[in-house]
């Protein structure tokens, strides 16, 4: 991106101002006009609008700060070259100190921006190592090396004490040798972050001011036949004039990048967004972005606004509120798929469960008649009986009553078999209270021919289904095999020690046919019949009992 009409200002301002110094210095050198101070002055704003300009362009913390301590230490060696040439007397001991100590600075800044330099390509939270800082105690050694010189005179040997003729000795060759290696470390670093085209295309600018400083301090010590940019610039205002050169020319070329056209990049970005003040004026937005009115801008402070496709969200910022458009389109076509497939699934949901229940009610009614059949077959003796009964019917009256009350002893026990075997089929266990119902309703029965009974069954007790319609069959079978003897009947169940079934006849009869004693076997338990005064004694006693 092409520098800024701001930067552009401030460049040829700047390029205007040294070389405004730098001519006023080369006319006025062999006059007696004293110009040190007005030319100071202009050099200072330049270094100070430099300070500013670097402030605003580079986002990193730790950098502005390394460039602010550049600037300043290039103001305060002005100003001091200003006082040692205007009000200090050439060749006097304090002008020749202040001379020795003009290499703090000039060791100091190459280092110093050098370090700056190494933030290019970081983040904005990117912190130097504290290790590079140890590097300045042997920059500042050689500083104090140089200012001691007239104890040792290893950075300057005076022939006859005279300021005039000296040779360089090895920490002068040290102090350049730290301006060369800064140069060159500050230009491998800004190459290695920029692409070969733009090598090729922005090199030859930092490369001429690289050359044009490097003549300079290769021809610095021709003080017979000094050049001309000799005569335009001191030594300090040049090295602090080079730097600042070096620095800018890579900015100019984009080979040091900076944020300084983030406006007009924000601006042509496709970005949907822009910055608004406190009073939600529009400060600056992308070209593209949508123009969001005051009301919705208000809104969106408290919660999100939805605007046809876009969602508008805000958040506050130091000054006044940031705020942006979100594309929902993609997202409400996938709502829409979503829904419409919701809608798909319900409909299958449906017809799903339609089938599941005609299935569970296929199922249960199939479970129903295979049930409906095993009752069927297994009481099919007793609807034979009872119909044996129906169809031959005595004509006498008497006769006609006690085949009756036969046929409603065997309806009931049909009736109350059939509900225990349906009990059966939805379960392996059948209460205790089912079992005392039944006895109970067929005793009922056996009143209607004057046989008086009582039943003593608790309830609330988990039994087997199979035991429990044992027990029932044994009852019935041994009411009915001695219904014409027996006047009474007592029936009693014992759940203390596994099942203790007793029923007791008035009469001594055989009741229990020969098949069910193999089926009290299979069903871990065993029979007992026992004669006693005239009764008879029916004992049903299974051992391994499963009650719960």
């Amino acid at each position: 991106m092409p520098i800024n009409r701001k930067h552009r200002i401030e460049l040829i301002f700047g390029m205007s101002a040294v070389l405004v110094a730098g001519m006023a210095s080369a006319v006025l050198d062999k006059t007696n006009i004293s110009y040190h101070c007005p030319l100071s002055l202009l050099l200072l704003m330049v270094y100070l609008m430099w300070l500013f300009a670097s402030r605003r362009r580079f986002p990193q913390k730790d950098m502005r700060r390394i460039l602010t301590v550049s600037a300043v230490l290039m103001m305060l060696w002005n100003i001091v070259d200003t006082i040692n040439t205007e009000f200090i007397t050439a060749g006097s001991d304090l002008s020749r100190q202040i001379w020795y100590w003009y290499y703090l600075p000039m060791v100091m800044l190459p280092m110093l921006l050098m370090m700056a330099a190494f933030y290019i390509g970081r983040t904005d939270s990117y912190e130097l190592p504290r290790k590079w800082f140890i590097t300045f105690i042997p920059v500042l050694g050689l500083a104090v090396g140089i200012g001691t010189n007239d104890l040792h005179q290893l950075a300057f040997e005076f022939e006859n004490s005279s300021m005039k003729r000296y040779r360089y000795g090895p920490l002068y060759y040290c102090a350049i040798g730290i301006l060369v290696f800064s140069v060159v470390g500050i230009l491998f670093k800004t190459l290695r972050s920029c692409s070969k085209r733009q090598f090729s295309r922005s090199f030859m600018l930092p490369a001429a001011i690289t050359a044009l400083g490097g003549i300079y301090f290769i021809s610095y010590r021709n003080t017979d036949d000094p050049l001309l940019f000799q005569r335009m610039y001191d030594f300090p205002d040049f090295t602090c004039l080079f730097f600042v050169c070096f620095w800018e020319s890579l900015v100019i070329t984009h080979m040091l990048p900076s944020n300084a056209d983030h406006k007009e990049f924000f601006r042509a970005s496709s970005i949907s967004a822009g910055l608004v003040d406190d009073d939600l004026e529009i400060y600056l937005r992308g070209e593209n972005s949508p123009m969001p009115t005051k009301e919705q801008l208000i809104e969106a402070c408290e919660q999100e606004v939805l605007s046809g496709s876009k969602v508008l969200k805000a958040q506050p910022v130091m000054g006044g509120y940031f705020y942006w458009f979100e594309d929902i389109s993609e997202l409400q076509k996938l709502n829409m798929r979503l829904e419409e497939t919701r809608s798909y699934l319900e409909e299958e949901h449906v017809m799903l469960d339609t089938a599941n229940k005609l299935e569970e009610s296929r199922r249960r009614t199939a479970e129903q008649n295979k049930l409906y059949d095993s009752i069927s077959k297994r009481l099919n003796p007793e609807f034979e009986s009872l119909s044996k009964l129906l169809n031959e019917l005595p004509a006498d009256e008497d006769g006609f009553r006690a085949v009756m009350k036969r046929a409603a002893i065997d309806g009931v026990f049909i009736k109350r078999c059939s509900n225990l075997l349906l009990l059966a089929g939805s379960g392996d266990y059948i209460d205790s209270g089912e079992l005392g119902l039944s006895v109970g309703e067929s005793l009922g029965y056996l009143e209607l021919s004057d046989i008086w009974g009582q039943a003593d069954i608790p309830k609330g007790r988990e039994l087997p289904a199979e035991t429990v319609l044992f027990m029932y069959e044994l009852f019935i079978g041994a009411a009915k095999s001695a219904i014409d003897d027996m006047h009474a009947v007592m029936v009693t169940l014992s759940l203390d020690d596994g099942i203790d079934f007793r029923i007791e006849l008035d009469c001594e009869c055989q009741p229990v046919k020969a098949d069910a004693f193999s089926r009290a076997q299979e069903l871990g338990g065993s029979i007992e019949i026992v004669h006693e005064d005239g009764s008879t004694y029916v004992i049903f006693k299974a051992k391994e009992a499963a009650v719960s």
